[in-house]
């Protein structure tokens, strides 16, 4: 337990940057409905942060969200990890109001912006869609069991996005399907208390996430043990901070050959 309170992990404003930066796309606004009075409205749309990490988006003027964003502007937007899959993944909520951009020339960066990640939003142009900005005022996080709270605005807007993350999962999948002893070894070697026990072998070590600072792990054994269940998330740090994949390629193997 000390071993995982004190790895080296990013900072939660890094942490949420990076997740917002990195998710598909998609998120779940949630707004003060105007056709139905008192209750919230939810709606799955697509959306690009800005340089700031404020989310853009080009929404139909007959759409229920952007009646209700027009009448009030406050909302939130729910953010989940690019590859979440339960309560053990991150995700985000990022509160406070949306603006019509009205200036050409933010209308042309907010375009361009969100083609880069929507490359195939081809109603971008078409007259009865608009574009808006969030202005992030409040933000709350998930980061998986036992690491939630809060990121304030100026944390938040000062953040950037972990360089590492972006390539981070293709380093995963590839380590999943083809490396998985050397994952297993690496933990064994690494994290005090989960060295290789014959009786309860660690059957299975997929990783979650890379970042500069190190790897998230979901660890399974033959049997639970003590106030481990049979799976669990576990951190596994690098040696060193990696600023790039070559750097990654480097602590991978140091880990493994020390192990």
């Amino acid at each position: 337990q000390e071993h995982q309170q004190t790895a080296p992990k990013l900072d939660w404003a890094t942490d949420v940057r990076t997740l917002v930066q990195y998710n598909h796309g998609f998120a779940v606004m949630s707004t003060n409905s105007k056709a139905d009075e008192g209750y919230p409205g939810g709606s799955v749309v697509g959306f690009a942060p800005d340089e700031d990490g404020r989310p853009l988006f080009i929404f139909s003027g007959m759409s229920a969200h952007t009646q209700d964003i027009l009448a009030d502007p406050r909302c939130s937007l729910t953010v989940a990890a690019k590859d979440f899959k339960g309560a053990a993944d991150g995700r985000v909520n990022l509160m406070g109001s949306v603006e019509l951009i009205k200036g050409d020339q933010d209308k042309a960066k907010a375009r361009e912006i969100y083609l880069q990640k929507h490359p195939g939003a081809f109603w971008v142009d078409f007259g009865d869609f608009n574009w808006f900005r969030m202005s992030v005022e409040k933000v709350r996080f998930v980061g998986g069991f036992a690491r939630a709270g809060a990121v304030t605005q100026d944390e938040y807007l000062a953040a950037k996005p972990d360089a590492v993350s972006e390539f981070g999962p293709k380093i995963a999948a590839h380590m999943n399907e083809d490396h998985m002893p050397a994952t297993i070894a690496m933990v064994q070697g690494n994290v005090p208390g989960m060295e290789h026990d014959p009786e309860n072998p660690i059957t299975e070590a997929i990783i979650t996430s890379v970042d500069s600072l190190g790897m998230y792990v979901k660890v399974t054994r033959e049997k639970g043990i003590g106030f481990l269940p049979q799976s669990f998330k576990l951190r596994l740090p690098f040696p060193e901070v990696a600023k790039d994949r070559k750097d990654v390629k480097v602590r991978i193997m140091e880990m493994t050959n020390a192990a």
